[in-house]
């Protein structure tokens, strides 16, 4: 932050056309550094847990730089959380501070939040985004009284633990995966080197913040290669189309739901795309002829498939923007991550085009799940392992291919592996189909 702030200050940083808010790298490290040293003066100590429930918008860029800044753990929350949903991450991640915007789609999170205030003892700030809130402190006030403090910032080590993000795992309950600073910029600068993003293009994405694709990959790949981060409060088409088009923007990212979306809208060939040059599509099984037509019809022409996990820092692999099998696979490893597929059954590895899980290693890996020793060691086995839970395989040039699903959905009928998400892509193919599910039913003999 600071070297982009001195290198490139004036060069654009943050676009979010709908809020409407603009901020350059140097007014993006004064207001993050402002709000950091606003923190330390309330009383919030390096260390504590700093949470953040909010749209995507320009302030929550500024919240996840200032708690880095403040030397804390950022905790983003799943903007879906209702009330229930809310008590249980606060309770778990013992929030001290808590940003909020007062709502968003119906979600009343202000309300929420004073109704969970008695049964929430650790949480001592809550800092409201935008107007309303009248009983908190407001993001501006506690920002403006940072500018005031000469109060020094602390420089956290790179192996202290950056971000703690909720992820359901394999098991349907949340999980606060830790992640250091190193593991989160070592993953952001290197997929940005596979998508050879340069400083002064524009990344935009469907991609909510409190997403590690969004607030790492997509924003911290912004902020280390000196290019500018687009955001949308959430993802239409057309919305999506405007942004592209009136910011000119060169990358995109989105999973496959919204590329088919885009795809097959009516209207987008009233609007100019043809700014784009590259991006990502990952987060589902991943149809190789759905990523050939937006490379083509846009045009997005380096469009990468791409494969991770909140566990991983979010990528473990990456397509080349230029690689030729980058819509039918995920491409290589990102370099440092060891990657392993085996036998479910066994543990036995496996060779090239065989189905397995995949078991990842290496620096990006998470430090494990918060206050969840069980969980961690379920998920990281003694030797380091991460066990993704995902089913694939690595072809004759070591690229991933995500083929098989989850482990957990897997059909075992008399004694073989069947691969839901196989027959699923071979009957999508079919042009009566709309969706497919195929699942397991018990059956005495098989």
């Amino acid at each position: 932050m600071r070297h982009q702030a001195e290198g490139r200050g004036g060069d654009e940083a943050l676009c979010f056309p709908e809020q409407p808010a603009r901020l350059t790298f140097a007014g993006w490290h004064a207001e993050a550094s402002a709000l950091a040293r606003g923190l330390l003066e309330r009383g919030v100590k390096p260390g504590s847990h700093i949470g953040l429930i909010a749209e995507n918008r320009v302030e929550w860029a500024v919240v996840q730089m200032a708690a880095a800044l403040a030397g804390c753990v950022f905790v983003p929350l799943n903007t879906h959380y209702r009330r229930d949903d809310l008590e249980t991450a606060v309770r778990h991640a013992r929030l001290v501070a808590l940003f909020a915007t007062p709502s968003f789609r119906g979600n009343p999170y202000l309300e929420n939040i004073e109704a969970l205030r008695a049964v929430l003892p650790e949480l001592k700030h809550v800092i409201v985004i935008g107007e309303g809130g009248e009983h908190h402190t407001s993001f501006d006030v506690l920002r403006d009284e940072g500018r005031a403090s000469a109060v020094d910032l602390p420089t956290p080590l790179p192996g202290a633990v950056a971000a703690m993000l909720f992820t359901s795992g394999t098991t349907g309950v949340p999980k606060g995966a830790l992640l250091t600073h190193r593991a989160m910029m070592m993953n952001a600068r290197l997929t940005a080197d596979r998508l050879q993003v340069q400083a002064g293009e524009r990344w935009t994405s469907i991609i909510p913040l409190f997403h590690c694709a969004g607030c790492i990959m997509n924003m911290l790949g912004c902020l280390q290669t000196g290019a500018a981060y687009v955001g949308v409060p959430s993802f239409t088409p057309t919305g999506m189309f405007e942004a592209i088009e009136n910011e000119r923007c060169t990358l995109l990212s989105g999973v496959p739901t919204s590329y088919l979306a885009m795809l097959e809208h009516p209207d987008r060939d009233r609007y100019d795309l043809t700014s784009l040059r590259s991006g990502t599509c990952g987060g589902a099984d991943c149809n190789a002829d759905v990523l050939r037509r937006c490379a083509n019809e846009f045009p997005i022409p380096q469009l990468s498939q791409v494969y991770g996990q909140t566990e991983t820092s979010t990528l473990i692999s990456a397509a080349s923007c230029d690689d030729p099998q980058r819509f039918e696979t995920s491409g290589k490893p990102l370099p440092g991550f060891e990657v392993r597929i085996i036998d479910p059954e066994t543990g036995a590895d496996l060779g090239a085009g065989e189905i397995g899980e995949l078991l990842g290693r290496g620096p990006m890996v998470m430090n494990g799940y918060f206050d969840m020793a069980e969980a961690t060691r379920e998920t990281l086995d003694a030797d380091g392992w991460l066990h993704t839970g995902d089913l694939g395989y690595l072809n004759e040039g070591g690229r991933l291919v995500i083929s098989g699903g989850r482990l957990r959905d897997m059909i075992i009928r008399g004694g073989e592996n069947i691969y839901p998400a196989e027959i699923e892509n071979m009957l999508q193919i079919h042009p009566a189909i709309e969706q497919v599910a195929v699942f397991g039913i018990e059956d005495d003999y098989y």
